[in-house]
Parts: C-alpha cells; sequence; structure tokens
C-alpha cells in the first residue's frame, strides 16, 4: 500500500511539472518591460521609476562595456490622478497636474557607440496612457519632442512613490 501512495505521489508531482507554461493559473502576469521608437529606431526601457523631482523615467538599464543609457523623462506630477494625461506647458493657465505632463526628454544613441548619443527636449504634443492592476503598470505614450515624433509602450513595476 506505500509503493502505490509513493507512486501516486510521484506521478502527480510529475504530472504537475509537465504543465506548459501559462497553464498552471488564469492570471498571467504580462512580461516585465518595454521600448520606444524614434526616428524609425527601437530602443529598450526594462526598467522605469517615478519621483517628485523627475517624473516617470523608462529607461534601459546600461549593459557593459558600452554603458548606453536610452531613456524617456516624461514630466508628470503623478501615475494616479488619470488614465490619460495630454502635453500642456506648466506655465498655461489651463495646466491641471491630474490631467496633463509639462514636458519630455528623450536621451536615445543611434549609432549604438557611447558618446555619440542625442538629448532632445522641446515637447509640442503628446498622450500619455497609465492603467495599472496592482504594482503592475502599463503604459503607453505619443508624443512629439522636437519635431520627432515617438512613441512607446512598457508594462510591469514602478519603482520609487508614484503619487
Amino acid at each position: 500500500m506505500k509503493k502505490l501512495a509513493l507512486f501516486l505521489l510521484a506521478a502527480s508531482i510529475f504530472a504537475g511539472a509537465c504543465r506548459k507554461d501559462g497553464q498552471a493559473g488564469r492570471d498571467e502576469v504580462k512580461p516585465t518591460g518595454g521600448e520606444f521608437t524614434i526616428e524609425g529606431k527601437s530602443y529598450l526601457s526594462d526598467y522605469t521609476y517615478w519621483t517628485g523631482t523627475d517624473g516617470l523615467v523608462l529607461t534601459n538599464v546600461p549593459q557593459a562595456p558600452e554603458y548606453i543609457e536610452n531613456a524617456v523623462q516624461i514630466f508628470v506630477d503623478s501615475l494616479y490622478f488619470s488614465r490619460t494625461y495630454t502635453y500642456m506647458d506648466r506655465n498655461n493657465t489651463g495646466y491641471d497636474k491630474r490631467k496633463n505632463f509639462s514636458n519630455a526628454i528623450v536621451k536615445y544613441t543611434p549609432s549604438g557607440i557611447y558618446g555619440n548619443g542625442y538629448e532632445i527636449t522641446g515637447v509640442t504634443a503628446g498622450t500619455m496612457n497609465v492603467s495599472n492592476n496592482g504594482e503592475t503598470f502599463t503604459i503607453d505614450f505619443d508624443i512629439t519632442v522636437a519635431g520627432r515624433h515617438m512613441q512607446g509602450t512598457y508594462v510591469g513595476k514602478v519603482a520609487g512613490k508614484r503619487f
């Protein structure tokens, strides 16, 4: 009887381990990370944080030996005020921190060579959509910076305070 119980236990463990990924539960988590595209080239953004000073920063984690950082910094006061934020200059009397973001800075290196990158600012238009399921955020943005159209998305945790 003990051998039968031991066999059934081993068989149930084996059967549970053989399930395909994603079949173990219905609440699948989307992979963390994202990317942004500017001037026809895409850049990884696998880390995101928010601070009261810097706003929202979507960036890659620089890797050796190049240590090239590509990043989008969106000056938004919170990720909880609204689901959709639109660009408006902070000096505009209609600016509402619950509905608007005030600027963006984009750092990118199309050549892939350290020191040969660009940093641009000067938003003229744009929107950013934010949603969350617990600690997992989905952020989509479509912004024109210095006359260059940029769009991107990020799914994952946002480090730092978000309110």
